[in-house]
């Protein structure tokens, strides 16, 4: 016998049953009761049915409707009334349902579908009130009370409109130092030193900005330069005193240094001035230090306003012994002296931009003498062209010494600011001194292009008073090439990384060919 073909129609049960099931609904909507008319939603069902009925409602009670306007027969009393009761406001972002229903109905009807809950509201809620989820949405919670601070106290922030060196620049800080001795041979290495503290006068739990950890690691560092100092600047803190503590970071074993003066050793029989710069060497075990800003600071090598002095001083010094050139030729002083004016205000503007664009615009506090020198020259071509009231050869010989005499001075101020630093070294003929942050025995780069520079701007001076002013143009351009090539020598030392492989080479070059050609204009008269 072969096997019966299954009939969908038997998975409805009998035909009795199949009868009394309401027939579908073409719209997709659930079905109505028997005898209802296809298509057509029953009164008795005109909104969604809840799955989770709340306590009191029984499963299959139909939900109240939300728009007004459309409430079915028998279901007037869930209608919202046009004027709210009082106490009572409309519920904010919220969407028809059993919330909004039983919210816009009043108490009976909340009491009818949500049962006791809505009967007896939460304390200081009023009856029929808006919804805990709408309260939470749609108030914002409130912010935290700051935190107390100590009387005299202030934190370290400064404000907000201040630019970015300028806030810097008054910000208060703590700078602390540790003293290490890198032994006598073995080669270069880096160390890394943990500097933390604690603000003194500080009860109870500490506050943001009452303590910090900072650890700082240096390169480079060559033994038998004797006494080295790591110095730390920490920032972001508060105001007042501070206890700080410094200590190495990593095993003993694998420090090829140690502290300075070593344990044990008496501090008064330590050394405490490193030869040459007798500069002294803090020994005291507690170490105390307070806040300061940042041309307060101090820093072992470090002399603050000395740049500033110095450049200034160098400046003073180049327009008057210009000046006095130009009186002992018997030559007006307005014009050749207004042209040197604005070409050290040029010199500066671009030795500020020389220095932005060497450093990729990361770093802002230094100059470049190149973006000087640049910048100079093309004030000087443009009195060429315009004029200065005075022969070219005549003002290019009396501007020439006083820049470089100007510069030999200003130099120095590097030295003692602590930038151009020379690399380390464990040479006799290096001198202690800091690029701010590692203070150990350096070649000299700072003195020696100072004093390249004092030697070419003399040596011109001395060819300008024997030849005079109109005969010593050419002299003005040997002086100046043999600074420039002095300079390409002397950069070598310096412990900061090239900027272009190819630029001092380059300039060398050119430096060169300047020499030569003023050279052969010297010898000619």
């Amino acid at each position: 016998m072969p096997p019966r073909k299954k009939n969908s129609r038997s998975r409805r049960g009998t035909t009795a049953a199949r009868k009394a099931q309401p027939p579908a609904r073409r719209d997709g909507g659930q079905p109505g009761p028997a005898g209802s008319p296809p298509g057509r939603v029953p009164s008795e069902a005109p909104g969604p049915r809840a799955e989770n009925p709340p306590p009191g409602v029984t499963s299959g009670t139909a939900v109240p409707p939300g728009p007004a306007g459309n409430v079915p027969a028998g279901l007037d009393h869930l209608a919202p009334a046009t004027k709210l009761p009082p106490g009572l406001r409309p519920a904010r972002n919220s969407q028809p349902g059993p919330a909004s229903a039983s919210a816009l109905a009043g108490p009976a009807a909340a009491s009818a579908l949500l049962g006791p809950a809505a009967a007896n509201p939460l304390p200081g809620v009023a009856p029929g009130g808006p919804q805990d989820s709408d309260r939470s949405r749609d108030t914002k919670p409130a912010a935290p009370a700051p935190a107390d601070t100590e009387p005299g106290t202030a934190p370290a922030g400064t404000a907000d409109d201040l630019p970015k060196w300028a806030a810097k620049a008054v910000e208060e800080l703590l700078t602390v130092t540790y003293w290490l001795d890198p032994g006598e041979t073995g080669d270069p290495f880096s160390a890394t030193i943990r500097f933390s503290g604690r603000r003194t006068g500080v009860t109870g739990k500490p506050q943001p900005g009452d303590t910090f950890s900072q650890d700082e690691t240096v390169q480079g560092i060559v033994p038998g330069s004797g006494p080295v100092a790591v110095t730390a600047e920490v920032r972001g803190v508060n105001q007042g005193e501070w206890t700080a503590t410094v200590r190495p970071v990593g095993p003993v074993s694998s420090r090829p240094y140690q502290s300075y003066p070593p344990a044990g050793q008496n501090a008064a029989d330590a050394p405490r001035v490193p030869w040459p710069r007798h500069v002294p060497v803090s020994t005291d075990p507690g170490m105390t230090v307070h806040t300061a800003r940042l041309l307060r600071t101090k820093v072992p090598g470090i002399v603050r306003f000395a740049y500033a002095t110095l450049v200034s001083l160098g400046v003073l010094v180049g327009l008057g012994l210009e000046a006095l050139l130009l009186n002992h030729g018997h030559y007006p002083l307005l014009r050749p002296m207004l042209y040197s004016v604005l070409a050290i205000v040029a010199g500066v503007i671009g030795g500020k931009a020389w220095y932005v664009a060497v450093h990729r615009g990361r770093k802002f506090d230094g100059w470049c003498i190149q973006g000087f020198v640049a910048g100079a020259a093309v004030v000087v071509a443009v009195a060429g062209v315009a004029g200065t009231g005075i022969p070219a050869g005549a003002f290019l010989a009396a501007a020439a010494p006083a820049l470089l005499i100007g510069m030999g001075i200003g130099r120095l101020g590097c030295f003692w600011a602590g930038c151009c630093t020379g690399r380390p070294t464990a040479a006799r003929w290096g001198i202690w001194s800091s690029d701010r942050r590692l203070g150990c025995r350096r070649a000299p780069a700072q003195l020696l292009e100072a004093l390249a520079a004092l030697v070419s701007g003399v040596t011109v001076l001395v060819v300008v008073l024997v030849l005079g002013l109109p005969r010593s143009g050419p002299a003005a351009v040997v002086g100046l090439a043999v600074y420039t090539l002095c300079r390409q020598f002397i950069l070598g030392l310096r412990a900061e990384p090239r900027a272009w492989r190819y630029g001092r080479p380059v300039t060398a070059a050119a430096a060169v060919i300047a020499l030569i050609a003023g050279v052969i204009l010297l010898a000619r008269g």
